[in-house]
């Protein structure tokens, strides 16, 4: 391991950060660290500032490139590919401000730090590469920053270039002299532990062994170390060694990207996987720790597990990870178009209610299954269908701790990905463990005869409204409200809370009709902003079709359905109470199959759900 500074990295070679890796993952915590350790070099003129590690995979077959005028060995960048990038990005801004003040000889800079044409010098991976050679080169990009990494390198990018222009302001006569000393910290300054690697095995036993400053790895990332640094100790043979590391390298390829597509997190993912590979009871999860236990993967005693079984495990998980990796993505963030209609209309419901974290070790688990043809997907529907009322029952009805049920569902999890049982079974017991937890004939008694305060239940009342709303349109057009829009503002009391003194309202509706029916879902609609409708009388806010705003004129469905009445009277409000608990039970209820609740089902859980430990 060498001391090196950025300049005598950088020479003679173009560094790339492979897929299998992370993408970038600093933010504003340490890109403050970064600019306060090069501004101290300047003001209290320090000599250097050991900065961190530079880890590299150079082979013994270096593969080369054209780069300018010059052909460069390429190598790929183990560790410290979020100095490097933030140290570009720096100095990107740095050239760019000394050019437009004249200093033209900096353009000759560019292609030693940064890029020449159109090729970096530092290769970002995955979907980021494009976005950030735009930035380096042009201060902006033609792509839109979407993905979590491409956002992440905007603001760094944006924060570095904003606090050099603080800086400028407050040395308004030495700005030239504060960007040259910029850019000659950071080039000669910074010092960075340099080791270069041959053998691509050796990069897991390089991590395990090593910490460095920066932002912590994540359990997936130590991880991939950890069965690296295995296979580099426990296979001998070069060639079973290669095989090993190939696969483990293109899991996490495959991993890091569908995260990325749906902003996922990998705590969530891996935690899945040890859920259907390792152990399903939720009190086992320890993180990344777990792992390294002597009964999953041990790195030296092998009495509880022989290396050969170990050897099949590893095979085994990492092929499938990556399956799970793609379903969990699929589930978090479905895409319009390349899904089955109904299965986009459930994952999405299953989102909207709320603790979808509690399903998905089920959800995959099913998913997988379907596509193996394992399960009809009239079997997959029907199981989303009842973990949807599952959350309206459980969560929005009976407002019952978010872990409710947990151990259930990760046993389910694995009877269904083991095929230990049917998924028409599973779906069974979930209807009697709601009806467990929201007995049946209290849930419609109370609904029907007792439940008038539907406005105190914010998230039950938006959810259900919402789909009301949906229930309306039939599937042929999209709501004008989305999910994400719902506020207070968007629930609107048909009856006001506040009436005039001299209001018909008060006329019609006695004071105890008011008390129980205000608040009541009877009396509330979904509307755009409900401070237009104000305390206005019925025909104020009924209003006659094309005479401005009011509910016969409204793009929402259930507002049009209340102007059809004539009038607002406490008989209407009953008549809409009707049809609505009606509707409620029909798309909630349970079927008289199912009323009988599981005997032995619940002890409350415990633990938070999904709580990453690394």
């Amino acid at each position: 391991m060498e001391k090196k500074t950025l300049s005598n990295i950088l020479e003679g070679k173009i560094f790339q950060i492979p897929d299998y890796q992370r993408g970038y993952a600093w933010e504003e915590k340490q890109w403050k660290d970064f600019v306060q350790d090069i501004d101290a070099l300047i003001d209290d003129k320090i000599i250097s500032h050991y900065t961190g590690t530079i880890v590299i995979y150079q082979p013994s077959k270096k593969p080369t490139e054209n780069y300018g005028t010059k052909r460069l060995e390429i190598v790929d960048v183990v560790d410290g590919q979020q100095r490097l990038t933030t140290c570009s990005l720096y100095l990107s801004i740095i050239i760019k401000e000394l050019i437009k003040i004249s200093q033209e000889d900096f353009n000759a800079e560019i292609p030693i730090y940064l890029y020449s044409g159109s090729k970096s010098k530092l290769r970002l991976n995955n979907d980021t590469a494009d976005f950030y050679l735009d930035l380096i080169s042009k201060g902006v990009s033609n792509i839109e920053a979407n993905s979590v990494h491409q956002k992440r390198i905007y603001d760094a990018y944006c924060f570095l270039k904003k606090h050099i222009e603080e800086q400028l302001t407050k040395r308004v006569d030495k700005g030239e002299d504060y960007l040259r000393d910029l850019f000659d910290a950071i080039i000669r300054k910074l010092n960075f532990s340099f080791y270069p690697i041959e053998v691509e095995s050796e990069i897991g036993m390089t991590f395990e062994l090593m910490n460095s400053r920066g932002k912590n790895l994540s359990s997936m990332e130590l991880l991939k170390n950890y069965l690296m640094y295995w296979v580099y100790r426990n296979i001998l043979d070069n060639s079973e060694k290669e095989d090993f590391t190939s696969k483990i390298n293109k899991t996490w390829k495959e991993v890091y990207v569908n995260i990325a597509k749906c902003n996922g997190s990998e705590s969530q993912c891996l935690r899945i996987a040890w859920t259907l590979f390792v152990n399903y009871t939720p009190k086992n999860w320890n993180g990344y720790s777990g792992f390294k236990s002597d009964e999953v993967i041990p790195l030296r005693n092998f009495n509880s597990k022989s290396k050969e079984d170990v050897k099949e495990f590893l095979l085994k998980f990492v092929d499938g990870l990556a399956l799970i990796s793609k379903h969990y993505s699929a589930i978090i963030k479905p895409n319009n178009n390349s899904f089955d209609e109904n299965e986009l209309n459930l994952l999405t419901k299953i989102r909207n209610a709320g603790n979808i974290a509690n399903y998905l070790p089920l959800m995959v688990a099913s998913r997988i299954k379907k596509e193996t043809n394992e399960v009809t997907k009239d079997d997959y529907f029907d199981l989303l269908k009842s973990l949807e009322i599952f959350s309206y029952r459980v969560f929005l009805w009976e407002g019952k701790r978010s872990n409710a049920g947990l151990s259930k569902f990760y046993r389910w999890a694995d009877d269904v990905f083991s095929s230990k049982h049917s998924l028409k079974s599973v779906t069974d017991w979930i209807y009697g463990t709601i009806n467990w937890y929201s007995p049946e004939n209290g849930f419609r008694k109370s609904l029907t005869e007792d439940f008038f305060g539907w406005y105190h239940y914010r998230r039950l009342l938006k959810y259900t409204l919402f789909e009301y709303e949906l229930f309306l349109l039939k599937g042929k057009n999209k709501p004008k409200l989305n999910w994400e829009d719902l506020t207070d503002s968007t629930i609107e009391h048909i009856l006001p809370q506040n009436p005039d003194s001299n209001s018909n309202w008060l006329i019609k509706w006695t004071d105890e009709e008011r008390k129980k029916y205000l608040h009541d879902i009877s009396n509330l609609v979904l509307t755009k902003d409900n401070s237009r409708y104000s305390n206005f009388e019925f025909d104020r806010k009924k209003g006659i079709a094309g005479s401005g705003f009011s509910y016969s004129n409204s793009d929402i469905r259930q507002e049009r359905k209340i102007a059809e009445y004539d009038d607002w009277t406490p008989d209407t409000c009953k008549k809409r109470r009707e049809e609505l608990t009606n509707w409620v039970i029909k798309n909630w209820g349970i079927d008289k199959h199912y009323q009988e609740p599981i005997v032995d089902v619940i002890e409350e859980d415990d633990e938070p759900i999904f709580n990453d430990v690394d």
